[in-house]
């Protein structure tokens, strides 16, 4: 799908002051929801603790950006929604690369399984874009050289120019952070790295279906 929401969430100190039974209640009548058949793709992940003002993020996909906002919409109107604060957005689109005419991982958005989802902005410097094509197009070939050797970690691709503040999004599945965690190190000594202006703020989620995700809030 083209159209990718990563809305991360966090709940109001007063939804733990109401009664358990209602607490129950808000939590099955906002998982029916969250699982209705509609044209949004929506994986859930758990972010308590790993990064501040957040314990949820729904991973949202759609054909169209209205798809998403009314889903998101149908969510916040359940009594479980009054309470939800939503406290970073991350919007962004699929598209071929540039680089390759054969890449077609804009193409298979879905998730792939991995247990931990790592998602960044990103945005270039002014001087990379003043590099002609071909220099571009060499140094983006040895950067795609240091993932390939990391075959077990998947990367998605949005494009965000004129969307959102960043120009790119980039998401990461994995079953191993320390593997992942190796690849980074080893993408900082890229010489793609020099034309980086700003890669921040990084978000680290764990997957967890609908009923699991339920009992983060």
């Amino acid at each position: 799908m083209i159209y990718h929401n990563y809305v991360f969430f966090s709940i109001r100190h007063s939804f733990h002051d109401l009664s358990f039974t209602k607490q129950e209640n808000y939590k099955k009548a906002f998982v029916k929801e969250l699982k209705k058949k509609k044209k949004v793709i929506a994986y859930s992940y758990a972010t308590l603790g790993l990064k501040a003002y957040t314990v949820m993020l729904l991973w949202m996909q759609a054909d169209s950006p209205e798809e998403i906002q009314n889903y998101l919409n149908a969510l916040l109107h359940t009594k479980l929604g009054e309470y939800l604060k939503i406290s970073h957005t991350l919007f962004g689109m699929t598209r071929q690369t540039q680089y390759s005419s054969h890449a077609t991982g804009h193409l298979h958005t879905e998730r792939k399984g991995g247990k931990y989802l790592v998602i960044y902005p990103f945005t270039k410097t002014i001087e990379w874009y003043l590099l002609d094509f071909e220099t571009r197009r060499k140094l983006m070939g040895g950067h795609v050289m240091v993932g390939k050797k990391y075959p077990q970690i998947e990367q998605l691709l949005l494009y965000a120019y004129g969307v959102d503040n960043s120009e790119f999004i980039v998401s990461y599945e994995m079953d191993d952070l320390s593997a992942f965690q190796s690849l980074v190190i080893e993408l900082r000594s890229d010489k793609v790295r020099a034309y980086t202006l700003k890669d921040t703020p990084i978000f680290t989620c764990i997957y967890k279906t609908p009923d699991e995700i339920i009992e983060f809030l």
